[in-house]
């Protein structure tokens, strides 16, 4: 008598570049109001997703983290990250952010890197397109709301001396994020 197959078990990955603790502060200081039906994401929650790998096998974290360690000793070092020069909103997305670039190259290198373990979908993937979620509307956000938190300035740079290989848990207060792997950029 044979044993049943083990159950296969995913993760739900990405991996991202965090802001250093002076730009966090600076973000956690912008006034975002009160809007009814705004879901501020929090600190622990903002980064610039460099590749999101949706559902990816336990057992390649093993083979993603080498590949993201590989890649990321090949960088020349840190990156710039640079937000601003304002809030805004994405088109047709309930999502308030702030555009995020300076990590074209890094995104390419990262999806470069990761592509022979984790291959494009059969759909494709989209383009990089740097920004940092501040806020996520529930439902309907009133034209003022909107226009109220569209252009507010923020401008910042941060280095990015690491990537994260990160994993998503949905929980009732938003996605929880744990980092399964850290890579510094550069030479050891």
């Amino acid at each position: 008598m044979t044993a049943p197959p083990e159950p296969h078990h995913t993760v739900r990955l990405f991996v991202a570049a965090w802001p250093d603790v002076p730009t966090r502060d600076r973000l956690a200081a912008l006034d975002l109001g009160r809007a009814k039906n705004l879901r501020l994401v929090g600190p622990t929650r903002w980064h610039v997703t460099l590749r999101f790998l949706g559902e990816v096998e336990e057992e390649q974290l093993g083979p993603l983290g080498d590949a993201l360690r590989a890649f990321a000793a090949c960088e020349p070092g840190p990156a710039e990250c640079r937000l601003g020069p304002a809030t805004g909103w994405f088109t047709g997305v309930r999502v308030l952010q702030l555009p995020a670039t300076g990590l074209e190259g890094l995104a390419e290198a990262v999806r470069a890197g990761t592509l022979p373990v984790v291959p494009e979908s059969a759909n494709g993937e989209a383009p990089f397109n740097g920004h940092l979620t501040l806020a996520r509307a529930k439902g309907r956000l009133g034209a003022r709301a909107q226009a109220e938190l569209a252009g507010i300035p923020f401008v910042a740079a941060f280095p990015v001396e690491h990537v994260d290989l990160v994993a998503s848990e949905p929980s009732p207060s938003g996605h929880v994020y744990s980092t399964v792997v850290r890579a510094r950029l550069g030479p050891a």
